[in-house]
């Protein structure tokens, strides 16, 4: 977890358009800055509790909204 902690700040728009690309979701350039403002304020609460993810559903598409729930969970699950 201190991994993260260190790492975090140099989190980019181009970081969250790259993991998308490579999980097959498209992202606006739009989306992929407030994803990445949403996970660096975030991401203590993401850490541990999905519902955080609710504060960004209103925010998104509704598709992608799911699709970041499922990948939330599948990389929770595997970490």
């Amino acid at each position: 977890m201190k991994l993260i902690f260190n790492y975090i700040d140099l989190l980019t728009p181009n970081h969250i358009k790259q993991y998308a690309s490579s999980n097959n979701i498209y992202v606006s350039d739009d989306e992929c800055y407030l994803l990445c403002d949403f996970i660096k304020n975030n991401y203590k609460e993401l850490l541990v509790d999905e519902s955080v993810l609710l504060k960004l559903k209103p925010k998104v598409r509704n598709s992608l909204y799911s699709e970041i729930v499922n990948l939330y969970q599948k990389n929770k699950a595997r970490f």
